[in-house]
């Protein structure tokens, strides 16, 4: 009697949970890089308007999700690299640094490289430290070693694009997380905003920003209640006439989280491609990517965000959740 010895094909559940996430992954993928490309253009870097970001840019976090890019996308190389040789003096070496720690490990040889282009293009000699360690945490100095005189033929940021905001007041009150968390407040408008959401938003450490709040304070540049949670906001109008702003600054888009989910997701989903995982195992470790990402500080987008990942959730479900994600990345 003549036995089928022949191994089974693949399950297809397993077939179509993995290709689901081939696809989730390239949808944020695409979505990241048209993003990233028009913040980029916003910058000037890119030479066409069309598309330009209008949200207000993280700078560090543009930087480093534009490394990890690179690989993806050559052509930005580039674009990255002479950006930096320019305005260096604008981006925090310190918080480079601290939030590499939250983006893939592969962007480590993409940011020597691009600290290589700061200090020998840009002469900025704060870089060195990254060239010679990788990305550890290190001491700041602010820009203080490197002449910011523009050379012959450079022009200069288009600043009064509310997009700019970060920079501008980089430019003006120093590189750190005062002028960050100033941009921050005006991008929320009328809400009263605790250290603990600005330090999340921002990626400083909460001591850095209250430091810079309670001098802020002082000076009645922002305002400040303490109702048990000392909280802190910043009215836009008073700065429209000031800075050439609307009424309105554009909400805070939490750029931070999302490149660092995005990056995180792709390289998660590159892993699975290479694994053989059951339907379950691929569901609940997608689970487990997303329960780490924190799109908004609105408590009902975060309940909802919950409720597409909680345990026993179907695949619908996250898609639409991660379909959003795009979304919020395609919107400026």
């Amino acid at each position: 009697m003549d036995t089928d010895t022949r191994i089974p094909p693949r399950s297809a559940p397993y077939l179509e949970t993995q290709d689901a996430v081939a696809g989730l992954a390239a949808m944020l993928v695409a979505a990241l890089s048209t993003a990233v490309r028009g913040q980029w253009s916003a910058l000037g870097a890119v030479s066409a308007e069309e598309g330009a970001s209008a949200a207000i840019i993280d700078p560090e976090a543009l930087l480093l999700v534009s490394l990890w890019l690179i690989p993806r996308e050559p052509a930005l190389g580039p674009v990255v690299h002479d950006w930096v040789a320019r305005w260096s003096d604008l981006l925090s070496v310190q918080r480079t640094r601290n939030l590499a720690r939250a983006f893939p490990a592969t962007i480590a040889q993409e940011l020597r490289t691009v600290a290589t282009t700061a200090y020998e293009r840009g002469k900025d000699f704060r870089w060195g430290p990254v060239i010679k360690e990788g990305a550890g945490a290190a001491p700041d100095d602010g820009g203080s070693a490197r002449d910011t005189r523009l050379p012959m033929g450079v022009t200069r940021l288009a600043v009064e694009r509310d997009a700019l905001l970060v920079l501008r007041f980089r430019m003006a009150f120093g590189v750190g997380a005062r002028a960050d968390a100033l941009a921050y407040l005006l991008a929320r408008g009328t809400a009263w905003s605790s250290v603990t959401e600005i330090a999340q938003a921002t990626g400083y450490t909460p001591s850095a920003i209250r430091r810079a709040l309670d001098r802020m304070a002082e000076a009645e540049i922002v305002m400040m209640v303490d109702d048990g949670t000392t909280r802190y906001r910043c009215d836009a109008t008073p700065w429209a006439t000031l800075l050439g702003l609307r009424d309105t600054v554009e909400p805070w888009r939490y750029w931070l989280q999302h490149f660092t989910f995005v990056s995180t997701f792709a390289d998660w989903a590159d892993g699975i491609a290479r694994r053989k995982l059951t339907a379950y195992a691929i569901t609940e470790a997608m689970r487990g990517v997303a329960r780490s990402f924190r799109p908004t500080d609105d408590r009902d987008g975060l309940r909802t965000w919950d409720h597409a990942f909680r345990d026993g959730s179907t695949m619908p479900e996250m898609q639409d959740a991660l379909a959003d994600v795009a979304g919020t990345l395609l919107q400026e």
